[in-house]
């Protein structure tokens, strides 16, 4: 959907007249710049800097006293929060709101136990243990002792 005519002239000439700001500025800044300079012609060079200074504060305690007056006194009424409405009959004033629409419900504080994949027993009998269980040494203890010894035996000589 394209814009409106209107709106795209209105926004060109919004951003023309932003364009146009600095140069009207640096004007401005000429001109009082060249009046000021043709009022202090007139003041000697010694008396210039004094003359500023005094001037500068007097301009600063005009604006303070036209701040200070332009700023309406404060009714002490317009601070005051209003009134909370009327509780129905027979509920407190401050129970207007139950807790459980202002706070979230509590999480519970529990971790779940462990759900074991097998019955539990109090003793096992080697045919119940079969199934779980595997002798490393079935095939003999010499191959695994041997095994075990060979890398303490690496391990030993690897260290000067």
């Amino acid at each position: 959907m394209p814009f409106p005519s209107r709106l795209v002239a209105q926004i060109q000439s919004f951003v023309a007249s932003v364009r146009g700001i600095p140069r009207d500025l640096a004007g401005l800044l000429a001109g009082a710049q060249t009046t000021l300079d043709g009022k202090m012609g007139s003041i000697p060079p010694r008396a210039r800097k004094p003359v500023l200074v005094v001037a500068t504060v007097a301009l600063v305690a005009l604006l303070a006293v036209l701040v200070g007056v332009s700023r309406p006194e404060r009714d002490p009424q317009v601070d005051v929060w209003p009134a909370p409405p009327p509780a129905p009959p027979g509920q407190a004033q401050w129970d207007l709101i139950p807790p459980e629409e202002l706070f979230l419900p509590d999480e519970p504080d529990f971790v779940p136990g462990v759900i074991p994949g097998r019955e539990q027993r109090a003793e096992w009998t080697a045919e119940d243990a079969e199934p779980w269980w595997q002798n490393p040494l079935a095939g003999g203890e010499e191959q695994w002792r041997a095994r075990i010894e060979r890398m303490v035996d690496e391990i030993m000589e690897s260290v000067p």
